[in-house]
Parts: structure tokens; C-alpha cells; sequence
């Protein structure tokens, strides 16, 4: 990272190739991951992706919420260290303008330096904290949302030799 007077500094473009890590390789390790698993040295798809494919965004039983909350903590735990930090980076892109609102809405008595100020270390905070900022629960929820989107835009009402390449296209295409 960049620092200037032991302070961290993210450019614009160094957030822009983290998400950019992300999106190509972390997703792609946890889309493979969720839907597929190897039997006898071939893919198969994963009876997670096929229930959450079937029950939708909203309506999921109690017990297919703790599967996919246990699929994904065992996934976050299993990052390199690396990925983790890119990963809760993410986050921070997805919950931006939430963290933003909720800055304005706690005090306005601030400088904009010193309100900049304050919200970056907040954010820091969350880097460096995942699991007391919360930011580790944030990242399950999102990456819960995540999931659930993929698996609800696909077609797994008949699964034959076709749909292992299917899905591969739709994994490109949210890997991009």
C-alpha cells in the first residue's frame, strides 16, 4: 500500500484493481465453489445452488440460510490473507454510500478535512477490524446477496450434459 507519513493511502486505481482482483479471482473461487463439487473426478452441481435456485432471494428455509451461511464463513476462512483484505475492499465499494450516510447522519459539526478525516479512519477501521467493525458479518450478508443473485438467474429446470456448461458461461460472465 501506499503511505505518505504512516498513513495509508488508496488511490483511485489501486481500489480499482483490488475490486478488479475480486471479481476475476475470488469470485470465481467461490462461484466454482458453490456450484460444483468433485465425485469421482467429475463436476457436479451442488444441491446448495439447486435449492437456492428453487426457493429464490426471499422465501429460504431456516436450514438451507445456515448451509449457505456455514458454505460462506468456511470460504472467507479459507482465503489467503490477500484475498481476505480485497474481499472486505468490496465490501467497502458495496456499503460505501450506507457508511456515508451514516457518518452524515451521526454529526455535521465537522470540517469537511476533518469529517474526511474521521471517515477514512472509520473505514480503515474496518479493514483492520473486520470482525469488531462488524465488517466480516458485512461481508457474509453481501456475498449471501451475491450468491443468491447468481443462482437465481439461472435455468436449473432440467439439469443435463449442457447445463455444467452453462453455468461456466454465467461464472465468465460475473467474473468479468
Amino acid at each position: 500500500m501506499i503511505t505518505v507519513e504512516d498513513k495509508l493511502l488508496v488511490t483511485k486505481e489501486i481500489n480499482e484493481v483490488t475490486i478488479d482482483y475480486v471479481k476475476k479471482i475470488v469470485f470465481r473461487k467461490l462461484l466454482m465453489t458453490f456450484c460444483f463439487e468433485l465425485k469421482q473426478n467429475t463436476k457436479r452441481i451442488t444441491g446448495l445452488i439447486q435449492r437456492l435456485n428453487f426457493y429464490g432471494i426471499d422465501a429460504k428455509p431456516m436450514e438451507l440460510e445456515f448451509e449457505l451461511l456455514e458454505q460462506l464463513e468456511n470460504f472467507i476462512d479459507n482465503l489467503k490473507k490477500e484475498e481476505r483484505a480485497a474481499l472486505y475492499f468490496w465490501v467497502l465499494n458495496q456499503r460505501y454510500l450506507h457508511y456515508l450516510d451514516e457518518l452524515e447522519y451521526d454529526d455535521d459539526t465537522y470540517s469537511e478535512s476533518e469529517y474526511d478525516k474521521k471517515f477514512s479512519r472509520e473505514l480503515a477501521y474496518k479493514i483492520y477490524e473486520p470482525n469488531n467493525s462488524n465488517l466480516r458479518q458485512e461481508t457474509v450478508q453481501e456475498l449471501n446477496n451475491f450468491l443468491c443473485t447468481f443462482a437465481t438467474e439461472l435455468d436449473l429446470s432440467l439439469i443435463d450434459g449442457y447445463m455444467l456448461n452453462q453455468i461456466l458461461e454465467e461464472i465468465d460472465n460475473y467474473c468479468l
